[in-house]
Formats: structure tokens, sequence, C-alpha cells
């Protein structure tokens, strides 16, 4: 394995302080250019406030609430600490991945999460998932996403709930950066750590500069995502076994090394 990354990467995904991912990267020695084309935003509609907090409310009728990523969570046991000073005993608690679940121990709160798999598919194999039949559960995410989780529960027996906390949005503040580093051919490989991402990156390029960035190598996290990359026309996608840091950046060690 070589022991350091000449790379340039553009990072596409809303900034995030101590982001182990960009760490990780600066200390190969590469430069990351972090040029978020998506904010998130909690909900602002009084009636999608009203729907939160009801269902915050109701917490102590859920046998188990399930955190689909970091913010989620935050949110999530923002709200919950609003109107729950203690929680109520019975909730078991899932975290889709790593960063999720950290949210949750930071707060003293026991979580489960996937360990094989960090991702939608892996938090189904969980022994405490599978007979679930007459349960009630809660999943707290943004607006959107995918409905893997609901699905399948609903499939076993649970009766599903979803409270939506916060919405994406394409943001184009640093659209004239992304073309700029293009033009000046200053990318090595292009990072998006989800299919919305790549999406949202599409829909704030202008169109002429799209071919500058389908013939640079791309980064995603699974398979799925790069079915998408591949469709939406990259030529040369990298899938990473899931969107870890150490995972993400071994990816671009394995690339790198057979591209030597």
């Amino acid at each position: 394995m070589v022991a350091s990354l000449p790379l340039r990467l553009l990072l596409v995904r809303p900034y995030k302080q101590d982001d182990a991912f960009v760490e990780r990267m600066i200390a190969t020695g590469a430069e990351v250019h972090r040029c978020p084309v998506m904010e998130i935003v909690p909900v602002a509609d009084s009636l999608e406030r009203e729907n939160i907090k009801s269902r915050i409310l109701d917490f102590d009728h859920y046998q188990m609430a399930i955190f689909v990523s970091p913010i989620a969570a935050r949110l999530g046991l923002d709200w919950l600490e609003d109107y729950w000073p203690m929680l109520p005993a019975g909730v078991r608690f899932y975290a889709v991945g790593n960063s999720t679940a950290e949210v949750l121990r930071e707060r003293g709160i026991p979580v489960e999460m996937p360990t094989a798999s960090t991702d939608s598919e892996g938090l189904l194999e969980l022994p405490s998932l599978q007979m679930v039949d007459g349960e009630k559960g809660l999943i707290l995410a943004g607006k959107g996403g995918r409905n893997l989780l609901a699905e399948e529960l609903t499939r076993r027996g649970v009766r599903m709930d979803r409270c939506e906390l916060y919405e994406r949005q394409p943001s184009n503040a640093y659209v004239e950066t992304i073309e700029s580093l293009l033009m000046e051919q200053r990318i090595d490989l292009v990072v998006a750590h989800s299919g919305e991402l790549l999406k949202y990156l599409f829909q704030v390029l202008n169109p002429d500069k799209l071919q500058q960035l389908l013939v640079l190598p791309v980064l995603v996290p699974g398979e799925r995502v790069a079915e998408l990359a591949r469709q939406s026309g990259f030529q040369e996608v990298l899938a990473a076994s899931s969107a870890l840091p150490e995972d993400m950046v071994s990816a671009i060690f394995e690339w790198y090394s057979n591209d030597d």
C-alpha cells in the first residue's frame, strides 16, 4: 500500500466539523476541496412540526425507534429531551450507522446497530428485528429517502410510523468553485457519499460542465449508489464497501495502488 496519496479530491457532501474522512485524507497528503451541493435544514412548516410533536408525545407507544442519520439522531433527541426528560422504558433504539449510533451513545442511550453492513439492509439482519410481529416502530429521518426499512418491517408485522425532522435542499453556493476546479483540471477524484448528493451535483452544475465531470473517477459507498453513478454517465466508478471513513479511504488506496 502506498504511503501517501497526492490526490486532489472534490467532496460534495454538507460540511461537518471533525470530519474523519477529510482528516484521514489530508493526513495522507491529499488536497480536499469541500464544496457542498446540498444543505440540510430542520423542517419549519408549522403543520409538519405539529406532526413531529405528535409522534414525540406518543413515544411511549413504540417498541423500537430507528434513527437513520446523525442529524436525525441529534434533532430527534432534542425533541425527545423537550417532552421526555426521562425516556420511557421498553423502547429499543437503533442506528443505521456508527456515526448515528455515536450521537445516541453520547447522550447515554444504549443503541443497536449493524456491524457487517452499515446500511438499512444490515440493520434488518439484526436478531432483535426478526420476530417483531405486533410491535410498533418509529423511523426518525429526513423528508424523502429510502422506504426499505418501513416496507420490510411492515412485512414482518410491525406497525410503522415515520417522523420527518429535516429536509435536504440543493445548494449552489459552491457552483462557481466547482466549475473553476473542473475547468482548470484541478480534480483527480469526485467523492459523493450518497446517491442524493450525485443528484444534486448534476442539478446545480451548468449542463455544459457535465462532460468535464463525467470523465473523472467518482467514489461512492456501496454497489447501489455505484449503479446510480454509472447510470448518470460516470465512466469510472469506485464502490467502497460502506460510507464509513475507513472504508472510503481504503477504496481510494486500493484504486490508487492499482492505477499505479
